[in-house]
C-alpha cells in the first residue's frame, strides 16, 4: 500500500508538471493537426524492438537452456503486461515466474539473465544519450559538460560488467562492504541487490562465448535504436521537427525516468521526461505533452493487450499473476 501511494503521488506531481501552463485548447490543436497514418509504422517497429528483445534474451538462456526467440516470447510479453499493470515493475518477476514454469528452470536462473539484460540496456541507453547530448546542435554548454559525464559513467559501466564477469565474487564482496558502512539504507534492499548481482552471476556463463557475447551486444543497440526511432515518429506525427539526436535524448531521459516508483504503466512520468528533453530543442509543451501521449498509447495498449492473451492463453488470471509476481519478489528478499 505504501508504494502504491508513493507511486500515485509521484505520478500526479509528474502529470500536473508536465500540464502546467499548457492551454488545454493548445492541446487539442495538436491532437487536431496530429498525422495518425503513422500508427501502422510504430507498430511494426515495435514488433520488430520486441522481436530483438525475445532474441536476446534467448541468447541468455542459450547456454542454460537453448530457447527460441518464440519460446520466450509468451513470457517475456506477460512480464511487459505486468509492468503496465502492476505497481512496483512487479511484470519482472512474473516474468521470471512464468518462464521458470514453462520450461523447468531454476528461478534465480532466470532471474539472472533478466539482471543481466538490464545492465546491457544501462550501457546501450547511455551511450545514445550521451551522443544525442554531445552532438544535438544549438544546446547549452551544460549539456556538453553533461555528455562528457555520460560517456564516464558509460565506460564505468562497462568496467563494472567486465570485473562482474571475471572477479564475480570480489565485487559482491565489495559491495558488501559498502552497504555495511551504508547503515541507513535499509537491510531488505541491500540483501535484495547483493542477492541479484549473485543471481546475475550465472547468466554470465553466455559472456563466454564469442558468438553470444556479439549477440547479445548488437540486439541491445539495435532494439533501443528502434525505440528511438518509435520516438522520432512519433514526434514527426505532431509536425515537431526534430533531429534523431533530440530523439535519442528523449530516449536517455525517459528510460531512466520510468524507474522511479510510479502508478503502472508509467502515465505522468513518460509526460514529463518528453517535456525536460525536448524543452532545449524549443519544441512547445502542448507538441510534447501530446507526442509523449501518442507514443505512449501506441506501446502501452499493443503490449497490454498481447501479454494478456499470451496470460490468457496459459491460464494465469490478473489477481493470480499479481501474488505470483509479489510472491517471487518476496522469496528472493527472504533468500
Amino acid at each position: 500500500m505504501i508504494k502504491l501511494t508513493v507511486g500515485v503521488i509521484i505520478t500526479v506531481a509528474c502529470l500536473a508538471a508536465a500540464v502546467w501552463g499548457i492551454d488545454v485548447e493548445q492541446i487539442k490543436a495538436s491532437f487536431r493537426d496530429a498525422n495518425f497514418w503513422t500508427l501502422p509504422i510504430l507498430l511494426l517497429i515495435l514488433f520488430v524492438f520486441y522481436w530483438l528483445k525475445a532474441l536476446r534474451w534467448g541468447m541468455l538462456l542459450e547456454p542454460i537452456k537453448p530457447l527460441s526467440a518464440k519460446q520466450v516470447t509468451p513470457a517475456m510479453m506477460i512480464g511487459f503486461m505486468g509492468n503496465n499493470i502492476l505497481p512496483a515493475h512487479l511484470g519482472e518477476f512474473l516474468r521470471v515466474y512464468v518462464l521458470s514454469k514453462q520450461f523447468q528452470i531454476p528461478k534465480t536462473t532466470v532471474l539472472s539473465t533478466v539482471v543481466l539484460e538490464r545492465l546491457f540496456d544501462i550501457i546501450a541507453i547511455l551511450c545514445f544519450l550521451g551522443v544525442g547530448v554531445y552532438f544535438a546542435p544549438n544546446l547549452p554548454d551544460d549539456y556538453r559538460t553533461g555528455s562528457i559525464v555520460l560517456a564516464m559513467m558509460t565506460l564505468l559501466a562497462v568496467i563494472f560488467l567486465s570485473a562482474y564477469l571475471i572477479w564475480t565474487d570480489t565485487v559482491i564482496g565489495l559491495f558488501r562492504k559498502i552497504f555495511s558502512y551504508l547503515r541507513f539504507l535499509p537491510e531488505k534492499l541491500t540483501h535484495l541487490v547483493l542477492e541479484m548481482m549473485r543471481s546475475g552471476a550465472h547468466g554470465m556463463a553466455s559472456m563466454k562465448s564469442k558468438r553470444l557475447t556479439f549477440g547479445i551486444i548488437w540486439t541491445s543497440f539495435a532494439q533501443w535504436t528502434l525505440n528511438g526511432l518509435s520516438i522520432l515518429v512519433a514526434l514527426w506525427s505532431f509536425d515537431v521537427q526534430v533531429t534523431p539526436l533530440a530523439a535519442f535524448v528523449v530516449l536517455g531521459v525517459t528510460a531512466f525516468g520510468v524507474t522511479v516508483p510510479s502508478t503502472p504503466g508509467f502515465f505522468g512520468v513518460i509526460q514529463l521526461c518528453f517535456w525536460i528533453s525536448l524543452q532545449a530543442f524549443g519544441v512547445s509543451k502542448a507538441d510534447a505533452f501530446a507526442a509523449s501521449v501518442y507514443y505512449q498509447l501506441s506501446q502501452y495498449i499493443p503490449v497490454t493487450l498481447i501479454g494478456l492473451y499470451f496470460s490468457n492463453r496459459e491460464g494465469l488470471k490478473l489477481s493470480e499473476a499479481e501474488k505470483e509476481a509479489e510472491k517471487e519478489l518476496d522469496e528472493l528478499e527472504g533468500i
